[in-house]
């Protein structure tokens, strides 16, 4: 009698489950008959709805994982959604309908588990993350962009998701923090957005600590990169992300982005880093707000020069670096031509900056004549540089 009302039970779970896949399928159809509106990338709130069956369908499949290798797992769960999929046509840039391949990671004790669902030109993804409470998978974060007003929608491809917590003597010391580090590319040029996140799962609800988005560009397949972890000190969270983005000289257009962030408790500060490069940190301190670049600035009386170089500018280009006679000191050259260029409109500008190692930098004055102690051409102050070492190739 038990075999049979174990039998009947597992059916029952099994035609479950094939109800719910056939709930999918029926909404990835209607989302694929649909006319895309092209200002949220054919986005709407039925999206959520298919976002939510296939995260519940997925959850109801978690009690199949065991401690097997999740290769496996990942294998079976994707086998079973491509029978589901409505996507597929001629056009290449509606994928409306369509779902990316689950993607399955365990990091940190948690679970992370990575859906799509298709859109004009990219998938939008979720996130979730699971931790096994009394023998149990449980969600405890999620990631999702589920607010599709024109102008607010932001679908998010997600390039990787890092775990940290602190651990003392083997055991858990602290909550774990998720960082999300993502792009929207979908049919854009090479020009594009990075996102990068970072939640605190705290015992009753996750806290967003950092959530920002920034333009940048694709050099590479590789659009941002980051890490998370206590490097800089034993009570804050290090976090530092890397990009590449645009920058004021015409004729470079772009430069690596360096984003260093300590979190204490709920307080998050930028801090050093902020640039690799005496250039790169004279285009960085001039095109932060100065409620920030006054931090990397060796004199408040700084500022008129930061204020007259934000409202007139003109075509700008850097030239030569020059290293001073003072060893940690170099000048850096801002050359502006057009017809703004002359004695009766915008001078060069002259940029003195400390750097003292490894990559702290300070703006220490600004004029429109060169110093006369700064006469020694240095061309591998301004090289490339990157933080991460699995960045050499780019």
């Amino acid at each position: 009698m038990r075999l049979i009302l174990l039998a009947a039970l597992l059916a029952g779970i099994a035609a479950a489950q094939d109800a719910q896949l056939t709930a999918v399928h029926a909404t990835l159809v209607e989302l694929r008959s649909q006319a895309p509106d092209p200002e949220t990338m054919g986005a709407s709130e039925k999206l959520t709805v298919a976002k939510h069956q296939l995260r519940d369908w997925i959850e109801g499949q978690l009690g199949t994982f065991k401690d097997e290798d999740i290769k496996p797992f990942a294998f079976r769960i994707n086998g079973a959604l491509k029978t589901v999929s409505a996507g597929g046509s001629d056009d290449d840039q509606n994928l409306a309908g369509s779902l990316a391949e689950v993607r399955f990671n365990e990091e940190g004790g948690l679970l992370i588990v990575v859906t799509g669902v298709g859109i004009i030109c990219q998938d939008d993804e979720s996130a979730y993350a699971y931790k096994k409470i009394e023998k149990r998978w449980r969600r405890v974060w999620e990631s999702e962009q589920n607010d599709y007003r024109k102008g607010q929608y932001n679908p998010q491809l997600i390039d990787a998701v890092h775990i940290w917590q602190k651990f003392d003597a083997g055991h858990a010391d602290g909550p774990p923090f998720v960082m999300t580090l993502g792009n929207l590319w979908g049919c854009g040029s090479f020009w594009h957005s990075v996102t990068y996140r970072v939640w605190r799962i705290d015992t009753a609800s996750p806290k967003l600590l950092i959530d920002r988005t920034e333009g940048a560009y694709m050099r590479t397949a590789a659009f941002i990169i980051g890490s998370i972890g206590q490097e800089y000190d034993e009570k804050s969270v290090d976090v530092l992300i890397e990009f590449t983005e645009g920058n004021i000289d015409v004729g470079v257009h772009n430069r690596e982005a360096i984003r260093h962030f300590l979190i204490d408790g709920d307080r998050v500060a930028r801090v050093d880093p902020v640039a690799l490069s005496p250039r790169d940190f004279v285009d960085e301190w001039l095109t932060r707000p100065w409620e920030e670049s006054k931090r990397w600035s060796a004199s408040p009386d700084l500022k008129q020069w930061f204020a007259r170089l934000q409202s007139d500018r003109g075509g700008s280009r850097f030239d030569e670096t020059l290293h001073c006679a003072t060893p940690d000191l170099w000048e850096v050259t801002l050359t502006h031509y057009g017809e703004q260029k002359g004695p009766a409109g915008f001078p060069d500008h002259f940029f003195l900056v400390r750097w003292r190692p490894p990559y702290h930098f300070t703006m220490v004055d600004v004029s429109t004549t060169p110093w006369p102690r700064c006469t020694e051409k240095d061309p591998d102050a301004d090289a490339w540089r990157t933080l991460f070492a699995t960045q050499d190739w780019r």
